[in-house]
């Protein structure tokens, strides 16, 4: 099995030469073998274990036997306690969630402060089988039916060449010492079940499972390598980026085969789900401005384009501006502010700097986010307008609508900040001294 492990290692590129590798040791027969596998193999590697508190003295005895381990195999231990259930309950998440993230982020911790290169797990055949089966139970695409990939940005999985018959046998014969986790043989949890139910039954169809499981995933993971640049080549003629994210074409989407399919491969990453991608793709020719959330990103059916964009505060910006103020950040947006004598000013006619009659403001000024109901006179009409039909006719993109900002003078919008100024401010032939506002989206300040 020693040979095995060192051809997979190499095959899979898993390991360079001088690499530090950190070991995840639960103190299970997997993670054991693995201990004695990588010590004979001569891999430079510490030991690191989490006791998760979870099984009261079994919990301990494991980190007993993971440190007794270590002892003998002479390589650092890294052991951590944590209050695993609390930081469920804190958080709103399973146990089984919990101590994953408890797990990753220390383990980040470790590598970061000791200056280890990869991860090693002790996943093997079987925990691919159980994970494919698991999530085509569950629902899946492509990527879901790959199973356990052997390296995965810093972690590895030096063992995904063998079964969990395999490592048994190997225990055995080398009188390796593990511990039983008693909530594994529960058909309680998910893939216990199938551990215990399905994978059986499936053994009568196919004696050789295993062995068929890796031939599968080895075409499964090839064709999703096709699969991949075909997206990627999609993604480079459908996407826009834009400053506050990206937008789609919706005729050249449309124009795409399988348009929805392509859609759920570039939305997925933004926490969109399949069931609001076939909604997404069903509502592409209604009206315009419909809208889609996910956790992370907003996105909007505007006329012509998908805009997709991260989601913004939901707590209204407000910032009041006195008299002498210089400048302000206010979201995004940098405004500065200054006053000039008419005969010095040069005017622009450049939408983000608002020239005004400095004499007819009533400070302090309020800059906030535009509110429905909002009406001004803007620069060349003769009365009033919703701002709402005033950025429907400057054709402001909807997903930009929310985050447009207005110049009050005590309760007169003097200025949509980018847009247009009121009439009523503007500069005449009786102005003395001009106010001059400049705005400045801190995104594209120079570095």
């Amino acid at each position: 099995m020693l040979d095995q492990l060192l051809n997979f290692i190499s095959k899979q590129k898993l390991l360079s030469p001088g690499q530090k590798v950190l070991l995840a040791v639960s103190g299970g027969i997997d993670s054991m073998v693995l201990v004695h596998l990588f010590h004979d193999a001569n891999v430079d590697f510490a030991i690191a274990h989490c006791n998760f508190q979870l099984r009261g003295k079994d919990s301990d005895g494991d980190q007993q036997l993971v440190e007794t381990s270590a002892e003998k195999h002479k390589v650092l231990c890294f052991i951590k306690a944590f209050e695993t259930e609390k930081h469920a309950k804190k958080h709103g998440i399973s146990i089984q969630m919990a101590a994953r993230n408890l797990r990753r982020e220390w383990f980040a911790e470790v590598m970061e402060k000791e200056g280890f290169s990869v991860i090693a797990t002790a996943h093997h055949i079987n925990d691919g089988l159980e994970t494919v089966l698991f999530n085509l139970a569950k629902g899946t695409g492509i990527a879901g039916l790959r199973g356990i990939l052997p390296k995965k940005e810093n972690y590895i999985r030096p063992l995904m060449f063998a079964s969990r018959d395999q490592i048994h046998e190997y225990a055995k014969a080398h009188d390796i010492k593990w511990r039983e986790d008693k909530s594994n043989s529960s058909t309680k949890y998910h893939r216990n079940r199938i551990r215990h139910k399905v994978v059986p039954e499936l053994r009568h169809v196919n004696p050789n499972l295993e062995q068929t499981l890796v031939q599968s995933l080895e075409k499964i993971r090839a064709v999703e390598r096709i699969y991949k640049r075909a997206i990627n080549h999609e993604k480079s003629m459908l996407l826009e980026l834009t400053m506050t994210g990206f937008q789609i074409d919706i005729e050249k989407l449309k124009a795409v085969a399988d348009h929805k399919i392509i859609l759920f491969e570039i939305l997925e990453e933004y926490g969109f789900n399949y069931s609001q991608i076939t909604d997404l793709a069903a509502a592409i020719d209604g009206q315009p401005g419909k809208s889609f959330y996910s956790p992370t990103h907003d996105l909007v059916i505007d006329r012509t384009k998908l805009i997709v964009m991260e989601k913004a505060s939901e707590k209204p910006l407000k910032s009041m501006v006195e008299e002498q103020t210089p400048d302000l950040v206010v979201g995004k947006t940098q405004l500065i502010f200054e006053q000039v004598v008419k005969e010095e000013v040069k005017f622009t006619d450049d939408r983000n700097v608002a020239f005004m009659d400095f004499d007819r403001l009533s400070f302090p000024l309020c800059i906030r986010t535009w509110q429905p109901g909002d009406r001004f006179q803007p620069l060349g009409m003769q009365h009033k307008k919703k701002l709402s039909d005033f950025m429907i006719d400057e054709k402001i993109p909807l997903n930009l609508k929310k985050q447009v900002l207005v110049l009050l003078s005590g309760k007169d919008v003097v200025w949509v900040v980018g847009h247009r100024i009121d009439d009523r401010y503007k500069i005449t032939e009786h102005t003395k001294n001009i106010f001059k506002i400049s705005n400045i989206n801190i995104d594209d300040k120079p570095i």
